[in-house]
């Protein structure tokens, strides 16, 4: 016999699998970001060599993409450790199952906010460099 409490679970792991398909796409989207960020480098060096911080972008960049692809990686192993509690409430499930769930997403969560603090931080880098007579909305 199914009860409430069953069919509640079963609907938070569908959520929870749908949550990190989810996650797939913004790793996507996070890739396409930091893609975008090594094109500004190469497109705008400043005038003066000595000021420029290319390499440091270029390192923080590579350390996020490296981050990326570990969790590109980790996000469809957590998916199939995940199908078979969907529609089997014979599964054991304990503790660190949510651990597992909450550690992939505060890990994809602090890269996130990584990669946004470096775009702000390349956006103002860049700013700073570009004389308003190089941008064409000047």
């Amino acid at each position: 016999m199914t009860t409430i409490a069953d069919n509640e679970l079963q609907t938070e792991l569908q959520e929870m699998y749908m949550q990190a398909t989810h996650w797939l796409q913004d790793i996507s989207f996070l890739e396409t970001e930091t893609q975008f960020f090594r094109n500004i480098i190469l497109r705008y060096p400043p005038a003066d060599p000595v000021v420029s911080r290319a390499a440091e972008f270029s390192t923080k960049i590579t350390e996020q993409e490296n981050r990326l692809s570990e969790l590109k990686f980790k996000i469809p192993v957590f998916l199939s450790f995940l199908e078979p509690f969907i529609g089997d409430n014979s599964q054991v499930m304990d503790l660190g199952f949510l651990n597992r769930y909450n550690l992939l997403q505060n890990e994809l969560t602090a890269l996130f906010n990584i990669i946004r603090d470096t775009k702000n931080e390349l956006f103002h880098y860049t700013e700073s460099i570009m004389s308003p007579a190089d941008s064409q909305w000047a």
